[in-house]
């Protein structure tokens, strides 16, 4: 986040020196100290124009500012920094007011859609939680608990998600192999990516998983992506804890060419590098958190909200779901 200098500089001045527009999706988590940061480096991306606010590069922010706020950071629009005024340049709005996520026009649907209406404006009514309880753990059948257990679980905090995936985890009642990261020497870069790539990740055969990185954005190998472990293959002399050669995955989103032709959705998930470390870019995903679930579009979800409610919490966790049965 320091103010590029040499190489770094000029890759960046040349990876940009083309552009006109920049998108920034999930806007909720643009917090004045980054705006100030993109605000920075447009600025040295392009010298000629360093002068204007980015650089003189179009901003289209994308998102709802309902959604969860910036980790360790404001609001964007609660700044009173130089970010307030960058905030305030921003002069044309464009609503989007069709629901793709909960379509549908029965009864249900058209309540759910204002049962989230009303808690993102924070104006929910008994009503409101009455309908919301008839999806909980007391008023559902024992087939749809059942049904339930696998579902993905959203939590409020980091702690929760891991004990959940640990339990299940421990269920599936398989080997499991410990993958640690390889850690290089420090170097001179000013990105250091280590918090991205976990020193220890565990694998086992039918696991849930989630991709942690943008591996091939264009079929489908996006960060966010889940799928299912179907085989771990090492190097001949190697074993856990080493690094593992590739994990092959199943993810049903898949849309790339076919690396097993009998199994079309498979596909092969090698150790990347990011800053100092090695480490297969996977993460547990029976569980994950609120915060990560955000962008994500869900059949179904346990959702266990926390203690306390924070903004946005509530509205993002059940907005991630298609229907009030999904949930």
């Amino acid at each position: 986040m320091h103010p590029l200098t040499g190489q770094s500089l000029m890759t960046l001045q040349e990876q940009l020196k083309h552009i006109k527009y920049i998108l920034i999706d999930e806007m909720s988590f643009l917090g004045p100290k980054l705006l100030l940061k993109i605000d920075s480096h447009l600025r040295q991306a392009f010298p000629d124009s360093q002068h204007e606010s980015f650089g003189g590069v179009s901003i289209i922010l994308v998102g709802d500012l309902a959604q969860l706020p910036p980790v360790m950071d404001k609001p964007i629009y609660a700044s009173h920094s130089v970010a307030l005024g960058l905030w305030h340049s921003f002069t044309t709005v464009i609503t989007l007011d069709t629901i793709f996520r909960q379509q549908g026009a029965s009864i249900r649907q058209q309540q759910f859609r204002t049962l989230l209406h009303n808690i993102r404006n924070a104006q929910a009514l008994q009503h409101d939680w009455q309908f919301l309880m008839c999806q909980t753990n007391a008023t559902l059948t024992t087939q749809q608990k059942k049904d339930f257990n696998s579902s993905i679980h959203l939590f409020a905090t980091n702690e929760s998600a891991r004990l959940h995936n640990r339990k299940m985890l421990k269920e599936l009642n398989l080997p499991i192999a410990l993958s640690l990261a390889k850690v290089g020497k420090q170097t001179n870069t000013e990105y250091d990516n280590d918090e991205q790539l976990p020193l220890e990740v565990l694998l086992s055969i039918n696991q849930q998983v989630m991709l942690i990185a943008n591996l091939w954005i264009e079929v489908g190998l996006v960060n966010g992506a889940i799928g299912l472990i179907k085989t771990i293959v090492y190097e001949n002399n190697t074993k856990p804890p080493d690094l593992p050669k590739y994990v092959v995955m199943q993810f049903k989103d898949y849309n790339g060419p076919p690396w097993d032709i009998a199994h079309p959705k498979d596909i092969p998930i090698l150790p990347i590098t990011q800053g100092r470390r090695t480490q297969v870019p996977l993460t547990m995903s029976w569980a994950i958190t609120i915060h990560k679930s955000q962008g994500l579009t869900l059949d179904r979800a346990t959702i266990d909200i926390g203690n306390t409610e924070k903004q946005g919490l509530t509205f993002t966790a059940i907005s991630r779901v298609k229907s009030i049965d999904g949930i």
